[in-house]
């Protein structure tokens, strides 16, 4: 993803959490808008990012960014009106010629995760809490800890393959995406 970022560029990352990302991204020299709809969740970004409080689906900041980053779980919502109404959020913010850059969680890691220590990234220790199955949705929750504080994300994914993420990325008017990183974790698309 780093070679997809120069710089100065302006980031608008939807669904910051708790800043997992955004510190990445700012040690990178980026302009970083942190979107989140938990306050709790964006207390802990890094004071070096905008941010906002705000559900996803509802945001209209009347400007464009190079860069949308649509962080972790959020393209695998189990409501497809949902996933459209992020990509129309996306796509509303994205400059001309821009890019989105959305991170997916493995497909093989939510079908088979076990409650225990995930990793850290960044200082910030994962451990999932709770983990079920029901049909093709999961239903799982996170414990992020940190510097003795500790916080909850609980979220339902049914994750998709990666030809209809193609396909939902291209009914929202992006084209040209590129899977990368390490189990074709990351997706990049363009406009214009």
């Amino acid at each position: 993803m780093r070679a997809l970022l120069k710089a100065g560029t302006s980031v608008l990352e939807l669904g910051a959490g708790a800043g997992r990302l955004t510190r990445k991204l700012l040690e990178w020299g980026l302009n970083v808008t942190a979107v989140d709809n938990s306050a709790h969740m964006l207390a802990h970004v890094p004071q070096g990012a905008i941010r906002v409080e705000s559900d996803i689906e509802d945001l209209r900041l009347g400007k464009a960014f190079e860069t949308v980053l649509l962080a972790s779980c959020l393209i695998n919502q189990p409501s497809g009106s949902t996933r459209t109404s992020l990509m129309a959020t996306a796509r509303r913010h994205v400059a001309r010629d821009g890019q989105l850059l959305v991170e997916r969680h493995d497909p093989d890691w939510l079908k088979t995760a076990q409650v225990g220590p995930v990793g850290c990234a960044k200082g910030v220790e994962i451990f999932v809490e709770a983990v079920r199955q029901v049909g093709p949705t999961i239903e799982m929750t996170l414990r992020y800890e940190m510097a003795n504080q500790a916080w909850h994300h609980s979220f339902r994914v049914s994750p998709l393959s990666e030809s209809e993420i193609e396909e939902l990325f291209s009914e929202a008017g992006f084209h040209s995406c590129e899977w990368f990183g390490e189990k074709s974790r990351w997706i990049r698309a363009v406009v214009g």
